[in-house]
């Protein structure tokens, strides 16, 4: 097994961020159209590129890293058809990458000819490792290569008459570069470029390999700020990768560490382990009270396009956007969210706010609804099985029913081995309870008052019994004990009505009636019926036959 190397650790004598809180959103700037494209297997054409840098817009992205533009005739293409088509909207800024190059920086210029506002990003590596190993330079080398490099971007971004250039610096490897050389060749940067009244030098401090846990980052991003000479005009910008899978923590950690502004990528494209998640990030900052400017109203339609732009797919589980982040299979879960979801607005008073078992933001904040949420298969229980009835199809079982079906729905996913759908509960529901033909079949039933008294209810019965016709009659209190008197006739063995509950199909005026029955025979054994239909007098008749039935040798 290999020893690895391990960054060198920093002294922080009076550690703050810790006690900070989140108040305001970073500013943002997207880089999807640069990190994220360079690392897709099939980089997007010009089109999808086109639509993408729309959606960005869309979203709310104010700053847009669009490309390296002197890297790659693509890119110099793509920064002119914005440019020359009118493509940026008015409050939107463009920013383009280079190296500290004398020549890729004249070439990034001639992409920006006609700009209104652009960013010009340049970059040089600042760690040992990158100045000896890669570059073979000195530090005094480097330092001197990126003074030169903001001399020469300040002296061309002054002939582009009618354009504001602003500048962004970024030390690669910022966490692995040391501290004092990092403040050293930044403050010169910013000093360098002297920035008017204003306006502010951007410094992109990056985990470009993420080498540290997210407090090892906050901490040096709280060093940098405490120790700069050049904080009042320098916006200090994250861009953090994901090799360890920290990059949404760190930087989290790291705005309450005093940074500024964040660079990421939607869903956390980029090389290796991706960028830093912008929309897991900014949803985080949402879900904590903060207005972020970005709008994730239709998730699922966004991660879709952004399926077919990048060809990349994403994880069903991946923060907000996967497709079973709000899903629940376990029963214990399916009964939490269930019986959370029913009593919400109690909850709501108590807690302040949105506060659901096992839910932790409104999914309809994000265009996703509920009814989709709770999911079946052989390990779910009755609240998940008690969610999906109400929620697609407007019914409330009794407890005891509940619990017969629960088992039912078990067994036939057990048989299944898969998800089963809302659909197939729906029809086993009905199969199982709703059985008009049997050892008996309701021809048809009249209840009448009684002349006499019409409290009182005559019942006329038409059935079939064992396929033999019967016409019956008799007297109740209602019709449905006028009918089970009339029922008690026929040659069935006896049984006694223990639980009637009425309810319905839907929620609306026009809502079918449903009525739910549990009979007993001699021998004590239930059996559960349904019924269906406009008049509640003849879907409770309905569902007597079904549960008779259900009794044993009733088939």
């Amino acid at each position: 097994m290999s020893t690895y190397s391990q960054p060198q650790s920093i002294a922080v004598p009076r550690r703050q961020w810790p006690d900070h809180h989140l108040r305001q959103a970073p500013a943002w700037c997207a880089v999807d159209l640069r990190d994220g494209n360079q690392a897709l297997p099939n980089p997007m054409t010009p089109a999808q590129k086109r639509r993408y840098f729309a959606l960005l817009t869309e979203i709310g992205f104010k700053e847009i890293e669009i490309g390296f533009p002197s890297a790659s005739a693509d890119d110099f293409q793509f920064t002119r058809d914005l440019i020359e088509q009118n493509l940026i909207p008015d409050d939107v800024t463009i920013s383009v990458l280079t190296q500290a190059r004398k020549h890729l920086i004249t070439r990034t210029f001639e992409s920006l000819k006609g700009v209104k506002r652009a960013i010009l990003h340049v970059y040089t590596a600042t760690s040992d490792l990158h100045m000896k190993y890669v570059f073979g330079k000195t530090a005094a080398e480097t330092r001197q290569m990126a003074l030169d490099a903001v001399r020469l971007i300040k002296s061309e971004a002054a002939k582009l008459t009618g354009s504001q250039i602003r500048l962004e610096f970024s030390p690669e490897e910022f966490t692995d570069t040391d501290m004092d050389y990092a403040l050293d060749i930044c403050d010169a940067v910013v000093e360098a470029w002297d920035p008017p009244a204003g306006e502010r030098v951007i410094l992109n401090l990056p985990a470009t390999v993420e080498r540290r846990p997210p407090n090892e980052y906050a901490d040096l991003i709280e060093t940098f700020i405490g120790r700069q000479r050049q904080r009042a005009r320098s916006t200090i910008s994250l861009h953090a990768h994901n090799d360890m899978g920290c990059a949404v923590a760190a930087t989290m950690m790291a705005l309450m560490a005093g940074a500024d502004r964040v660079e990421g990528t939607l869903l956390g494209h980029g090389e290796r382990s991706g960028n830093v998640d912008l929309l897991t990030l900014a949803l985080n900052l949402q879900y904590m009270g903060i207005e972020t400017g970005l709008r994730f109203t239709h998730i699922e339609a966004l991660r879709d396009e952004l399926i077919g732009l990048t060809s990349m797919p994403v994880s069903p589980r991946h923060p907000y956007a996967g497709e079973l982040v709000f899903t629940a299979f376990s029963g214990s879960h399916q009964d939490a969210i269930h019986k959370g979801l029913t009593r919400r607005q109690e909850s709501a008073s108590q807690f302040g706010g949105w506060k659901i078992p096992y839910l932790h933001i409104d999914p309809a904040d994000l265009g996703r609804s509920y009814e989709r949420f709770i999911r079946i298969n052989s390990q779910s229980g009755k609240g998940g099985i008690a969610h999906v009835l109400e929620a697609d199809y407007g019914v409330k079982l009794p407890r005891s029913l509940l619990l017969d079906f629960s088992v039912r729905v078990q067994e036939f996913a057990d048989a299944a081995a898969r998800e089963v759908t809302s659909a197939e509960v729906w029809k086993l529901f009905r199969e199982t309870y709703f059985r008009p033909e049997g050892r008996l079949r309701l021809v048809n039933y009249w209840p009448r008052p009684n002349a006499a008294d019409p409290k009182r209810i005559e019942g006329e019965a038409h059935v079939e019994c064992g396929g033999k016709p019967y016409v019956l009659h008799a007297t109740g209190d209602g019709p449905i004990s006028a009918f089970v008197h009339a029922v008690l006739q026929l040659p069935l063995g006896g049984f006694s009505l223990e639980e009637y509950e009425e309810g319905a199909i839907g929620r609306s005026a026009e809502a079918e009636a449903m009525t739910f029955v549990r009979l007993v025979d001699a021998k004590g054994t239930p059996a559960y019926g349904i019924g269906f239909g406009t008049n509640i007098d003849q879907a409770a008749v309905q569902a007597i036959v079904s549960a008779l039935n259900g009794l044993p040798g009733a088939a």
